[in-house]
């Protein structure tokens, strides 16, 4: 009995030691991070995550500034992000704190609105893999994000919001409107605030707080977006996750999102508790629901 209480001790420190922040410096000048997709190039600093973890590229289409002009366009293939499943993002590397906002609209590929199930896109936070493909896994995938679609029923919008947390993904869909969104993500330490407006909207709207003292300082953040997953066997999609990650599925089912982003932006948050650890357990209070969420706007501020 002494030697596993001794273990989890053990253990529980160096799950601790992990996630207090360590002496990489925050990410300087956030806001040269920002793209507003009007050049025919991406801005510098831009990473897709299948070249980054080797694995197949499930973007049906990606272009900026062509397809639709001032805009990052794309059309993911079939593919979803839940559990150890993966999807396309692309992302920037963010150490420390951070506040980004997207404005961007989702669609059929043909049509307003889309004609296949869980065809969604938005915004992604994810600890980073300790290696790729070779190197894979299970059990490993540690992100949460916020994205706008069609989920299980046909024409009817959602915003999902979803974390996963050693490969166990919990989401919650709630009804939305397929128009213009800025969404947004704001870090400060082990606190994530989750928000969104439609163009017409005077204030944001707080959709999810998540608390996660274990996500490492450095993330990737970004853009995502998946369609069709339905399309994939269970046997695979459930079963054997690497195949279901490594194969491209496009002839199944009606992979059918396109997605239009106007811009991505970047910036320091404006509330801060201080650079400690003990800080950002003990003070930070901004996933309390103590704190209304009128109080957690004036905080986050616009």
């Amino acid at each position: 009995m002494k030697k596993r209480l001794l273990l989890a001790a053990a253990m529980c420190c160096a799950t601790v030691a992990w996630a207090q922040p360590n002496n990489t410096p925050p990410t300087p000048n956030l806001p040269a991070l920002n793209d507003e997709f009007n050049s025919a190039k991406l801005t510098e600093g831009w990473k897709n995550f299948y070249e980054v973890e080797g694995w197949v590229n499930k973007m049906i289409k990606q272009d900026v500034n062509s397809t639709s002009k001032g805009y990052l366009y794309f059309e993911p293939g079939t593919s979803g992000w839940f559990a150890d499943q993966q999807a396309p993002f692309m992302f920037k590397e963010i150490t420390g704190d951070f506040d980004v906002r997207v404005r961007m609209k989702v669609s059929g590929r043909k049509s307003d609105v889309p004609q296949s199930q869980w065809s969604l896109a938005g915004l992604m936070a994810r600890a980073p893999k300790r290696g790729g493909k070779d190197t894979w896994k299970p059990g490993e995938e540690n992100w949460l994000f916020m994205t706008t679609g069609i989920a299980e029923e046909l024409g009817k919008p959602v915003i999902e919001t979803k974390k996963t947390i050693s490969s166990h993904s919990s989401l919650k869909l709630r009804p939305a409107k397929l128009d213009w969104i800025e969404m947004r993500i704001v870090r400060v330490g082990p606190s994530f605030v989750l928000l969104y407006k439609y163009d017409n909207d005077k204030a944001w709207t707080v959709r999810e707080r998540f608390y996660n003292v274990s996500m490492p300082r450095t993330l990737q953040v970004g853009l995502i977006g998946y369609t069709n997953s339905y399309a994939v066997d269970n046997s695979v999609k459930f079963g054997d996750p690497v195949t279901y990650n490594n194969t491209i599925y496009d002839h199944l089912g009606n992979p059918d999102l396109a997605v239009r982003v106007d811009y991505i932006r970047f910036q320091k948050p404006k509330v801060d508790f201080g650079g400690s650890w003990l800080a950002s357990v003990a003070q930070n209070n901004l996933t309390d629901y103590s704190l209304s969420n009128d109080e957690l706007l004036k905080l986050l501020g616009e």
